[in-house]
């Protein structure tokens, strides 16, 4: 038997395809069918156009991209022994504005993506996590309205920002500013402790056994009894691989295969497009049923989001939870909601440390169209794992530009006879509406994908 099912309610839209023996799925495929193509308009262009365009890639993770553009291109300057000077305060507020684009990407997640599917499951009347309407929907659309104003400040607008530049940000905030942004933090922090979790912020820091579980209240808590009397903490487990592709103030870079490894080589990186549609007909395969791409590190599958920065990090309740659930349905939206408050806490901190009375932006000596030739690849952490850009410069134009978002690693097609983290993650499910569940819980973006 087979069923097709579209997932929306996501950035964009997706098809899963499932194949059905004994009423658990054999196999299945998730399409991604909507092309969009800024690798192909960003071909020609000067280099600092790509600090508009890719920003355009996705409304939710744009700081991202962005945040990949300007690294890369910073790197094409080092590449070429030129010196690139960049301030605390510059590194601070890029951190910042990335972060808050996480936070506001997880509280909407949560409430609006994950829960209004999870309470289908219960008999209970759980109408205030209805989408649109319930009172907990609305409650967590008027917190992340108020934190995504941090972001407004430092970019000037949100989303599609492109403050940071070459040589800093031209932002350049006021000790009122900061202040503003504090208690926009605060206000989120309030929904986190009063909303979600039930308790202080830092009690729940504190957690670092997988019985602290019972210890959340709250929305949380709500999440946490459903999912053990629905089994979430049974389904989506995958190969338990985990890749954190970026490094940061907030976050470390490395890979769990069995075991822990710090170090990451961009040259395992591997992109393929054998089950990819091609804009040239000609040239698609026979078997390609998508837009989006495979991505591999070593040869390998990974996972990358919230659970495996946790992992990697080594943030103990989470990692207890781990132990026990694996890298289940239940343990991925746990991480996720475990990385809010983190970084909630996290991202307060960076504010206090920015000095008003450091430059914003230090001019490079000489322009990026002067370099006839480039090349850079670097990796951010965006909402949902590991972005990648690599960017190459011939005679001061852009003669390639290449992205790999988490979604690409996390539900591109499997390959060779390999299933992608996804597909493994799904098959073996009982029916289409746990696997939808097991799909939201890697956070699908559809237009990031077929970028």
């Amino acid at each position: 038997m087979k069923t097709v099912d579209i997932v929306e309610r996501i950035e964009g839209e997706a098809k899963l395809v499932c194949q059905w023996n004994k009423d658990k799925i054999s196999d299945v495929r998730v399409e991604f069918l909507n092309f969009r193509g800024f690798e192909y308009i960003l071909k020609g262009k000067a280099p600092l156009d790509a600090l508009v365009y890719t920003p355009r890639i996705c409304g939710i993770c744009g700081q991202a991209h962005l945040k990949a553009t300007v690294e890369a291109l910073e790197q094409v300057y080092r590449n070429h022994n030129e010196e690139l000077v960049l301030t605390n305060k510059a590194k601070l507020l890029r951190e910042i504005g990335l972060n808050i684009e996480i936070i506001d990407s997880h509280i909407k997640w949560f409430y609006m993506f994950i829960m209004p599917d999870v309470v289908k499951f219960s008999n209970n009347d759980y109408s205030e996590y209805k989408a649109l309407k319930g009172k907990k929907w609305l409650e967590a659309s008027a917190c992340a309205s108020e934190v995504i104003k941090v972001l407004a400040i430092i970019g000037g607008q949100w989303p599609h920002t492109s403050y940071m530049i070459p040589g800093g940000v031209v932002s350049d905030p006021t000790l009122l500013d900061l202040t503003t942004m504090q208690n926009y933090i605060d206000y989120g922090i309030n929904f986190f402790e009063n909303n979600l979790v039930g308790m202080e912020i830092e009690n729940y820091l504190s957690f670092n056994e997988a019985e602290d579980l019972y210890k959340v209240k709250a929305d949380l808590k709500d999440f946490i009894t459903l999912s053990f009397e629905n089994g979430f903490e049974k389904i989506g487990k995958s190969y338990n691989r985990h890749l954190v592709l970026g490094s940061s103030l907030s976050f470390e870079e490395g890979k769990i295969n069995k075991k822990l490894i710090k170090n990451i080589d961009f040259e395992n990186i591997e992109e393929l497009s054998l089950n990819t549609f091609n804009i040239d007909k000609n040239k698609t395969s026979k078997d390609a049923y998508t837009w989006s791409k495979s991505a591999l590190y070593a040869n390998n599958f990974y996972e990358t989001g919230p659970l495996s920065r946790t992992l990697v990090q080594n943030r103990k309740f989470i990692s207890s939870v781990h132990k026990h659930y694996k890298d289940s349905m239940f343990t991925r939206v746990m991480a996720r909601m475990d990385e809010l408050g983190f970084l909630l806490k996290k991202t307060k901190e960076l504010i206090k440390r920015v000095d008003i009375n450091e430059d914003s932006f230090i001019k490079p000596k000489i322009s990026i169209n002067e370099f006839k030739h480039g090349l850079a690849e670097v990796a951010v952490e965006a909402c949902r794992g590991s972005l990648y850009h690599e960017v190459e410069i011939e005679d001061g134009k852009i003669s390639k530009y290449d992205v790999i978002t988490p979604t690409v690693w996390n539900l591109g097609p499997g390959i060779d006879g390999k299933l992608s983290t996804s597909q493994k993650a799904i098959i073996g499910t009982d029916s289409i509406e746990k696997a939808k569940l097991i799909l939201r819980s890697f956070d699908v973006c559809s237009v990031c994908t077929t970028h």
